[in-house]
């Protein structure tokens, strides 16, 4: 399953159901409307993206295997009110296609994948402005038998574009990214990380200004890139350290430039969610662990906004059940750049309200407890270390409830940030960024 969502509010899930692609898009202050089937009969659709630009309200992209056994990538535009106009094939004939990205903004959509022609690998884009089909294909990385693997895309306001992928040749594995200008032709592909047997998950971000973000999982290591407008890119930063064992990154940058990148990492043997923040002018911070160490997280995902509030949201089973009956779910945490320091976020339900809230409108946030204990929940202004109120509660082991109804021991949460600090005794705080408007 795949989704997008724009800044008004509108937004589209996919998802592979009896091997054709279905969508349902939710329009601006209203709710999903019917599921549509996407995709033609006759073929066996997969990997479905998603992403919403001028034109295309939004695009639904997908690897399709035809009658004659061959991998082509296929497209559709919505028209807004849940119907879908006519599948474009976007990959040229003859070619073996897979792995689609997608992204989107206002001056279109782009649709980037993995093409194979007889054991031939390379990366290949195709676009599609307000009017008109997709473009020809081009090519983004020249034809070598290096196998491209997990490519990804980015889409500036202004059309810049940043693609994104990992290249193996033979046992060695490098990251590498190629950018295209509005009106230009795409660069040569750069090599960004240093070659190694374990490379993965290169993901592309870019922000207003064409300045790119490209992150991954190197020996268990996260790194990223950074390129300004018009300019080189860095050499590669560690964003975690080997104590743990990091897999591939989710990235998303806002349009300021600010970046939070989150990853699933193995510490001491749990499976946990991490993330790191980077404000807009300035350096990634210091990484973070922000699942509760008690409920095995995988899977995060990550978005930012303009405003630097970054959520991220990641899978959690209970480790205590047996694993075909065991209790699952999705959490996730909310964190600030340009906050004084990254500390791990509070535990939110997705159930839960969001914590971009109303002046006294009730929030419920669900924390874990690995075990019994006293927590202390203060709440203060971001950027100030008053707290201006606090209670004092006795939480037992596993998720915990507390409802907020616009404040907080006596404090009334007004408009502008507020930090929610869970503390248990002898134990790590955990913070929450709540932003009141």
């Amino acid at each position: 399953m795949t989704a997008a969502m724009t800044r008004d509010g509108r937004a589209v899930v996919a998802w592979v159901q009896g091997g054709r692609v279905r969508a349902s898009v939710r329009p601006e202050r209203r709710r999903f409307l019917p599921a549509a089937t996407v995709s033609p009969r006759g073929e066996v659709a997969s990997a479905p993206r998603v992403a919403f630009g001028l034109g295309c309200q939004p695009l639904v992209a997908w690897s399709a295997d035809d009658r004659r056994g061959t991998s082509v990538i296929r497209a559709a535009c919505g028209r807004g009110d849940g119907r879908f106009g006519a599948v474009a094939a976007v990959s040229p004939a003859g070619e073996r296609a897979s792995t689609p990205a997608v992204a989107g903004g206002p001056t279109g959509v782009i649709v980037l994948w993995r093409g194979d022609q007889g054991g031939a690998y390379r990366v290949r884009a195709a676009t599609r402005g307000p009017v008109g089909g997709f473009s020809p294909a081009v090519t983004v990385s020249p034809a070598s038998t290096a196998v491209v693997v997990d490519p990804s895309v980015a889409l500036a306001p202004d059309g810049t574009a940043v693609a994104a992928w990992t290249l193996t040749r033979g046992d060695s594995v490098t990251a590498q990214a190629a950018t295209r200008a509005v009106t230009g032709a795409w660069t040569a592909p750069a090599d960004l990380s240093r070659p190694s047997t374990q490379v993965r998950g290169a993901r592309a971000g870019v922000d207003a200004a064409g300045g790119a973000v490209v992150a991954w999982s190197r020996s268990g290591v996260v790194q990223a890139a950074t390129r300004p407008p018009a300019g080189a890119w860095s050499n590669p930063t560690d964003l975690s350290d080997p104590s743990s064992t990091a897999g591939s990154p989710a990235l998303a940058v806002s349009a300021s430039g600010a970046a939070v990148v989150a990853w699933p990492a193995q510490l001491g043997g749990i499976p946990v969610a991490m993330a790191a923040l980077r404000p807009a002018a300035g350096l990634c911070g210091a990484p973070a662990v922000i699942s509760d160490p008690g409920r095995p997280a995988t899977a995060p995902q990550a978005a930012i906004g303009d405003d630097g509030v970054a959520p991220v949201a990641w899978q959690w089973t209970d480790p205590a059940a047996e694993p075909s009956i065991a209790p699952s779910g999705v959490m996730a945490a909310t964190g600030l750049t340009g906050a004084p320091a990254t500390a791990p976020a509070l535990v939110v339900d997705l159930r839960a309200r969001p914590s971009r809230v109303r002046p006294g409108q009730p929030i419920r946030i669900t924390f874990g407890m690995s075990s019994a204990s006293r927590v202390r929940i203060t709440a203060r202004r971001a950027g100030s270390s008053v707290d201006t109120g606090s209670i004092s509660l006795t939480a037992p082991q596993g998720p915990n409830t507390v409802v907020l109804r616009g404040g907080l021991g006596g404090a009334s949460l007004g408009r502008g940030r507020w930090v929610i600090t869970a503390t248990p005794r002898n134990g790590q705080p955990r913070s929450l960024t709540l932003v009141v408007v």
